[in-house]
């Protein structure tokens, strides 16, 4: 039925319409944003719609402050060794990278590689030019701007060629003091033909020209709608931020969320449905990290579930994507994980030839918890949420992430699983029996990619956190009575901290934002955090902030990081990260 409510043309005009704003963190058009989607709800009268402000210019968890910042327009030519223009605002909006200074430079180029550390720029004098760089965004643009360079290019390995990235900044009102230098971002392209000149020792200018200045009162705005009168809420929610033309990431989600309180609005409005009773359903737009921590930090309601939808609905034959459901890790589980997962799959699967059980008509996978969207913060309040999420994406973050690529029909399917499963968590108890066909599932996608050495250990601590999580939902539920042992290296851990150093966390709930942390640290340390392996952002910003709530040593620590993840951390390796965080003060040794 709520399949059926929804209209394609109007998910892609919505689409269109909002991912035509240029809708960058801290700027007048993310407002403009988050009002053309509240005049949309507030038309919606079984839903109570809401815009709540909060200023950029406060700290909410770990995250800084952000400046007021607007962007007009901004090109950038070659001069030298011959005249042509190289990118344009009005064909790319990430052109700019975003809270860049205005101004105009005309500067000769000097290449500087991954430029985010000192040594990089050892030997050459950046004074007065535009360097072309590669390396973290922030921390190339600082060391560029403590040399006196005037403009700052950017570009990424992994971007399509023709491809302009969308990169940030995300200045606080005081870095602007010395933000000097324009940031502008450029194709792999634009850099193959600059180096080939330099190469052949030409000299390099370029002429860049950004239209675009801060302010002192941005706003944060979360769009709310609220359906039903229970204390008790399901969050379903999508971030709407990002640069002007970008569509799947993420203003499909974010259109999605829209079409679907209009379904849910007819339904009820018809009769079809009741206004559930168990838990309310609250649909929420949030200006990605900043937007879902001031919420989470200045709203106390009992939040039972949440699930983040960010890039969803992509034509995967063109952006090379699958579509991910990622988990909460298993300390978060939470039966409704068990109704959305089904649904997901009812909903995506078509008839096979001769078997009984329906084929999955899209790439489809499951994931372990992993970080990099307003999930996160849910789990760091220590709210169980899932997200649905298409990756990898070979447009990921750049100006070729179009219309285009985006698939109105799975948009829908998906939309129609969230919106069935969440009602129905809303009004009735889930099945006892498809809790325990999920966790069975669950254990399996968990631990078979696993190594062999710690695969008994987590499905140990899978069943473990599992089995005490149900018995907090039901009376009685048995899902492997006996299965587990009584002693595991986990307990033997328990044990070994009696003799051991113990930490614990004691910065405020959220992430940790690695801005935070990169400010305090040497060059070696950033490399180690920067160049490591995937899952060790994962462990700093999202684990160790929710397994070191209660003090842990190092061992204990990494049994947990095992059953949590289900990577083989070395201790050596842990111990360096915790040295690491403890020189950020948002961990002490006890």
């Amino acid at each position: 039925m709520i399949r059926e409510g929804f209209s394609r043309q109007e998910l892609l005009a919505t689409t269109i319409t909002l991912s035509n704003y240029h809708r960058i963190q801290a700027t007048e058009d993310l407002e403009d944003a988050a009002e053309y989607i509240y005049r949309t709800l507030k038309e919606l009268k079984s839903f109570d719609a809401k815009i709540l402000k909060y200023p950029y210019s406060a700290s909410y968890g770990n995250l800084n402050p952000v400046v007021g910042w607007w962007v007009r327009d901004a090109e950038i030519r070659c001069l030298k060794p011959k005249e042509e223009l190289l990118h344009s605002f009005r064909v790319s909006r990430t052109l700019v990278v975003a809270h860049s200074p205005g101004g105009e430079v005309e500067a000769e180029v000097t290449y500087v590689g991954l430029g985010d550390r000192a040594k990089y720029y050892e030997g050459l004098n950046v004074n007065g030019k535009a360097v072309l760089v590669t390396g973290n965004t922030y921390l190339a643009y600082r060391e560029a701007c403590r040399r006196g360079a005037t403009a700052v290019l950017f570009y990424k390995e992994d971007a399509p060629y023709n491809a302009v990235p969308y990169l940030s900044l995300f200045l606080s009102p005081e870095e602007i003091k010395w933000a000097k230098a324009l940031a502008l971002s450029v194709s792999r392209k634009t850099v193959d033909e600059l180096r080939h000149n330099l190469i052949n020792g030409d000299k390099v200018v370029v002429k860049a020209r950004v239209d675009a200045g801060y302010t002192n009162d941005a706003q944060i705005n979360v769009v709310t709608a609220k359906l039903g009168d229970s204390p008790s809420e399901i969050h379903v929610f999508a971030h709407y931020c990002h640069a002007g033309g970008m569509v799947n990431d993420n203003a499909s989600s974010a259109a999605l969320l829209i079409e679907l309180c209009k379904v849910l609005n007819e339904a009820i409005d018809r009769g079809k449905l009741t206004l559930p009773k168990k838990h309310s359903i609250r649909l929420l737009w949030y200006p990605e990290y900043y937007g879902s921590t001031a919420y989470l930090t200045h709203n106390k309601e009992e939040i039972a579930f949440g699930v983040n939808l960010d890039m969803v609905g992509e034509k995967q034959e063109i952006t090379n994507s699958t579509l991910c459901y990622v988990r909460p890790p298993p300390s978060l589980f939470h039966p409704h994980e068990a109704l959305l997962y089904y649904e997901l799959r009812k909903a995506l699967s078509k008839a096979s030839y001769t078997s009984p059980k329906k084929l999955i008509g899209i790439r489809f996978d499951t994931l372990t918890y992993e970080v990099g969207s307003d999930h996160d913060i849910y789990i760091a309040f220590g709210i169980p949420a899932v997200m649905i999420n298409q990756w990898p994406d070979t447009y990921y973050h750049t100006d070729l992430d179009t219309i285009d690529k985006f698939d109105p029909d799975t948009s829908i399917l998906i939309g129609s699983a969230v919106g069935a499963s969440m009602y129905r968590a809303s009004t009735n108890e889930v099945a006892k029996d498809l809790i325990i066909s999920y966790i069975f599932e669950y254990i399996g996608s968990e631990t078979h990619w696993v190594s062999d050495e710690i695969r008994s250990l987590r499905i140990n601590y899978i069943y473990d956190k599992l089995s005490k999580k149900l018995t907090t939902y039901f009376d009685k539920i048995n899902i492997a009575e006996n299965l587990i042992p009584t002693e595991t290296p986990l307990n033997k851990a328990e044990d070994s901290g009696k003799r051991q150093k113990m930490y614990t966390y004691i910065g405020p709930s959220g992430i940790i934002d690695l801005r935070t942390i990169i400010k305090s640290l040497s060059e070696d340390e950033l490399d180690n955090i920067l160049r490591n392996k995937n899952y060790v952002r994962t462990i700093i910003q999202g684990i160790i902030p929710m397994l070191l709530k209660s003090s842990k040593t190092i061992e204990q620590l990494r049994y947990e990081i095992i059953g949590e993840l289900g990577v083989s951390v070395e201790s050596t390796e842990l111990e360096r990260i915790v040295e690491t965080l403890l020189k950020t003060k948002l961990i002490i040794e006890v």
